[in-house]
């Protein structure tokens, strides 16, 4: 004979699968999200960003900090971006490691800088709220360098003392 659990059982278990189904942030997938390249990035993310724990996505080939609107997300597989007009800045670490990054702040109404790396196939797109860093949105793309330079560079940002 099967015993029933008690009411109070049965609404924690629904709160609690109700609770880690509200953890997962909804990110959409890059269009190449399945380059074995990405799954390398996917598994050497670091479990801390900026102050945010690491939270489960929705889609392959990406990875989210934080949850709701002060997410900081992270999708490899993205197009690569061509040539462009777009601040294109080189960003370097602590121990002298660069990464190239389209910078794009045209949407900071928003409060989201968004980091497109420049010269890797697969590009990784990296959104960063303001709410969550402030004026240090580049901290979270520095704090990734090692991350993301397991996808080697093919070209790199032009200076403008480049092209003459």
């Amino acid at each position: 004979m099967r015993r029933a659990l008690p009411r109070p059982v049965l609404l924690a278990g629904a709160l609690l699968l109700g609770c880690t189904a509200c953890a997962t942030v909804r990110v959409p997938a890059g269009e190449d999200a399945a380059d074995p390249a990405c799954a390398q990035v996917v598994q050497g993310a670091p479990e801390q960003l900026e102050g945010q724990s690491r939270h489960a996505t929705s889609s392959q080939g990406t990875l989210a900090w934080g949850s709701g609107d002060e997410a900081i997300v992270l999708r490899c597989g993205v197009t690569p971006p061509g040539p462009t007009t777009q601040m294109c800045t080189t960003l370097t670490d602590a121990d002298g490691t660069d990464v190239d990054w389209i910078i794009d702040e045209d949407g900071s109404s928003d409060g989201i800088v968004r980091f497109t790396t420049y010269g890797r196939t697969p590009a990784i797109d990296l959104t960063v709220p303001r709410e969550v860093v402030g004026d240090q949105a580049s901290a979270a793309a520095l704090d990734l360098t090692d991350l993301v330079t397991s996808i080697p560079a093919e070209r790199h940002c032009l200076d403008v003392d480049d092209v003459q």
